[in-house]
């Protein structure tokens, strides 16, 4: 009488080889469950370093740190002050001690609870003590938009040096990027302080992959700034081969002007200076997807822009053909399907 494995099917003659056979789904299974097991390992690992790391962060950290970011969560705004020179003392040190030190370790355990402390702040004094911190921790580093045309495109971007940044830089970004989406949706775009778009601007150039370099591109929000030529300086970076940056800055761009937005592009497209265009088409598809553009972990968009996940993004239908207007004439629609939609555009 024949035997039928139940798993993947074999007929064997007898019993005694059914139990012996080696049965490629049993064995699937078993090596599924192994390298879940290993992955539960390695994770539990992780969170292992992860509080052996905040641990001996928090016992490393001033009281003065501590008891003034205390303060500043519960409203003390001179406090504040405090908090943020203290906080760029301890990473300076840590910075100064990068082998055996912490610095990564203070971003992960202050980063939030620092954020918090400034915006608690920012929230009753308003752009005033914003700007006034922004100038005590002004990035040293310098740029000529001038000679962003002369780049080689083979080359790449330039960069500048970590320490031409102040090491609160993360936090500084992510408050004044924060702050310029909630005033130009409620004031309008010439609320915006011209200053804190100059702020934002200069960390195009930061040499690292994560915040503040992801935090500066919330930049966008001031296209059509009354005293800041956002829509040029974007354009600009496009010729320097700062794509990157400048392809999430106009993502924040069509949330805070679509129309303008879909200017920018169609200029840049014209000037034919792209060197990837679907860099710069990403942002539509995500915006299409209900993605959020790009930032560090302490935005908290659904409660700065809650609309944008309960209603979807609403395109003018005029913006929608323009922009396959775009897509098509500059030969990039040949890479989609023939019936393509704007999300496809996030390829």
């Amino acid at each position: 009488m024949p035997h039928t494995c139940e798993n993947c099917g074999e007929i064997f003659e007898t019993l005694t080889k059914l139990r012996l056979h080696d049965c490629p789904v049993e064995q699937e299974a078993a090596e599924q469950k192994r390298r879940e097991r290993e992955w539960e390992e390695f994770d539990a690992w992780i969170r292992k370093l992860e509080h052996e790391e905040a641990t001996a962060v928090k016992r490393k950290a001033s009281d003065e740190l501590v008891n003034a970011l205390e303060r500043a969560v519960d409203g003390d705004n001179e406090a504040v002050l405090q908090v943020l020179a203290q906080y760029e003392r301890h990473l300076s040190e840590e910075w100064e001690n990068y082998e055996d030190g912490h610095y990564w370790g203070f971003h992960d355990v202050f980063f939030g609870p620092v954020v918090d402390g400034l915006e608690t702040a920012v929230s009753t004094e308003g752009w005033p003590l914003l700007l006034d911190v922004l100038e005590a921790y002004w990035p040293e580093n310098s740029f000529e938009f001038e000679r962003y045309p002369e780049h080689d495109p083979s080359d790449r971007e330039e960069t500048d040096d970590y320490d031409q940044f102040p090491h609160i830089s993360h936090v500084l970004t992510t408050v004044a990027g924060k702050q310029m989406v909630r005033t130009r949706r409620t004031d309008g775009v010439a609320a915006i302080p011209a200053g804190a778009l100059d702020y934002q601007l200069r960390f195009h150039r930061h040499p690292g992959d994560e915040s503040p370099w992801i935090d500066s591109m919330s930049y966008g929000w001031g296209i059509e700034h009354p005293e800041h030529p956002v829509r040029e300086n974007i354009e600009m970076l496009v010729r320097g081969q700062y794509d990157l940056w400048a392809s999430t800055a106009i993502e924040h761009a069509f949330h805070a002007n679509q129309h303008a937005t879909a200017s920018l592009l169609e200029d840049v497209f014209e000037e034919e200076i792209i060197a990837d265009p679907g860099l710069l088409f990403r942002p539509i598809g995500a915006i299409e997807h209900g993605y959020y553009p790009d930032t560090s972990g302490h935005w908290g968009w659904e409660t700065l822009y809650p609309e944008f996940t309960e209603t979807g993004f609403d395109w003018d239908t005029d913006v929608q053909e323009r922009l396959r207007t775009v897509v098509e004439e500059c030969g990039f629609a040949a890479q989609l399907s023939d019936d393509w939609a704007l999300a496809d555009l996030l390829l």
